[in-house]
């Protein structure tokens, strides 16, 4: 409303970040339950190991919780959620594709529907990608590789800025909303992400360590 888009930026965001965690809670409710009731009839059972160890429960698991939401980047937070479609696109889309984001994404929107919000955001998730994948080559070697570092909390807090305010249109659908969604954000995810690349794309690659 125009009420709200009068309130300041922080806030704007502050309540769509709530807002579409609180919505995933349904989609974590579904899984979980989903798994649950395969679980207790042993559907969801991998087996026992060459020495009669379990192997583990993942063919009914759909879903990390945790680590899609402590995610520090894009392919673990996309490996983490609905993680059999994830398996099934990467399997028959991107790599018979040859690594076409653009067709990986693309289809999934199409699975989706054909709501405009899929489209845009499905379409704006590999500029995330590319600049994911050249700072984990220009930027990443410099520091830390665990999790829980301070570089690691730093990507975690950036990619849930970024997919959260990317994934708006997924969730407002219709063409209009969906850019005055990203407009009330001033377009901040897309126009960072070009001025990331552009910026971290003429920095030196550091040099590999002598083995």
């Amino acid at each position: 409303t125009e009420e709200f888009l009068q309130k300041p930026w922080i806030h704007r965001y502050a309540y769509c970040w709530v807002s579409l965690f609180m919505i995933r809670m349904k989609y974590y409710f579904a899984w979980k339950n989903a798994e649950g009731a395969t679980n207790i009839w042993y559907a969801g059972f991998e087996g026992f190991d060459d020495k009669g160890e379990p192997k583990g429960w993942e063919y009914s698991n759909n879903v990390d919780i945790i680590e899609f939401e402590t995610a520090p980047n894009l392919k673990t937070l996309s490996a983490a959620w609905n993680k059999k479609t994830a398996n099934w696109l990467g399997r028959y889309v991107y790599m018979r594709t040859g690594g076409s984001l653009f067709a990986t994404y693309g289809m999934s929107a199409f699975w989706h529907g054909f709501y405009p919000g899929y489209y845009m955001f499905f379409l704006s998730v590999p500029m995330l990608t590319v600049c994911e994948r050249l700072g984990k080559k220009k930027i990443s070697p410099k520091f830390s590789p665990k999790k829980w570092s301070l570089y690691g909390i730093v990507t975690i807090v950036v990619t849930s800025i970024a997919v959260e305010y990317m994934i708006l249109a997924f969730q407002l659908l219709a063409f209009d909303w969906a850019y005055a969604g990203y407009k009330s954000h001033y377009f901040f995810g897309h126009i960072g992400a070009v001025i990331f690349y552009l910026v971290v794309s003429n920095m030196p690659s550091p040099k590999k360590k002598a083995e």
